[in-house]
């Protein structure tokens, strides 16, 4: 790839895609929200043109693209917090946010439109998930994934776009905090407090962004047309076994309160994924281990910890 536009580029994903980008030679189209963008987080960055428009404006201003780009990577969206999730007017607003967003690709004429989903789709398949998964969201921002995959494949081919739909895992890094139990657990751990769990049955997988980055650089490469594609790292192992990481890495003798909380259902999450398609067509392997990368985080925390 040489030239790709970015929406959404000031946001977590995109800021980490967008200095990637850089690091490989590509030039960046990145479009920053007006009202809630965050562009000092790119704009000094060499090779990158920051565009600040919503989706809706970017038809207004079309003189700022370049004539034609190898992809275009929609990351712009609402409402991604847990209590915003069941929001239905919010995730609405991104299904036509999401089709404006190929409608206004298609002037670019890109090689691939690429967009990523959430294993939130997916929550409760009960296996590792891949083109045969069946939906199951527990709520409207999954629905509302589910429906963006097939009406912008729908969108694209009519548009003569290539287009790659990709499901993420659960994504961790040093700059990003969360309200997971990953999160809670060292903080918990940290201030020498017993976190309560529940048994932590559930497979599960946790990724790092730098694989996530490396990941999306690949398809944008070499994703094949309407292929479903999957990121993670791959482990699917129960949750309580990350838990357990995490303990031994800050102190082997904290107690765990795992199993004190019980289940609100009888029928436990599923967050997997089956990388085959991702390195059958890329070649995409995950190089970071959840102990390395988990380490960065407790470190941010341990930091920030000091700092209250």
């Amino acid at each position: 790839m040489e030239r790709v536009v970015i929406t959404g580029a000031d946001g977590f994903i995109g800021s980490h895609f967008t200095r990637k980008c850089i690091e490989e030679g590509v030039e960046v189209w990145a479009v920053v929200h007006p009202k809630y963008g965050r562009k000092e987080k790119i704009e000094n960055l060499p090779g990158v043109h920051i565009v600040v428009s919503d989706i809706q404006g970017l038809f207004s201003k079309i003189d700022k693209f370049p004539r034609s780009v190898d992809a275009f990577y929609h990351f712009s969206w609402k409402g991604i917090n847990a209590h915003d999730r069941d929001d239905f007017d919010c995730q609405m607003e991104n299904m036509g946010m999401n089709l404006d967003a190929v409608r206004f690709a298609a002037y670019l004429r890109p090689r691939v439109f690429i967009v990523p989903g959430s294993t939130n789709e997916y929550l409760y398949h009960g296996k590792p998930i891949n083109e045969s998964a069946i939906p199951s969201p527990p709520n409207a921002y999954g629905s509302v994934k589910i429906a963006i995959r097939y009406l912008s494949q729908l969108y694209a081919r009519k548009f003569g776009m290539g287009f790659v739909y990709v499901v993420i895992a659960g994504i961790y890094a040093s700059d990003r905090k969360d309200n997971n139990v990953i999160y809670y657990t060292i903080e918990r751990l940290l201030r020498g407090e017993k976190p309560a769990l529940t048994k932590l049955e559930q497979l599960w997988d946790y990724v790092h962004i730098d694989d996530v980055v490396e990941a999306l650089y690949l398809l944008g490469n070499k994703g094949k047309n309407d292929v479903f594609y999957t990121v993670g790292r791959g482990d699917n192992q129960p949750l309580y076994k990350y838990i357990e990481t995490i303990r031994n890495l800050i102190n082997p003798d904290l107690p765990l309160g795992i199993g004190d909380v019980p289940y609100v259902s009888d029928e436990l999450p599923c967050s997997c994924v089956d990388l085959t398609a991702i390195n059958r067509d890329t070649g995409f392997v995950p190089k970071v281990d959840f102990e390395d990368g988990i380490k960065g985080v407790i470190e941010m925390l341990r930091e920030e910890m000091k700092n209250e």
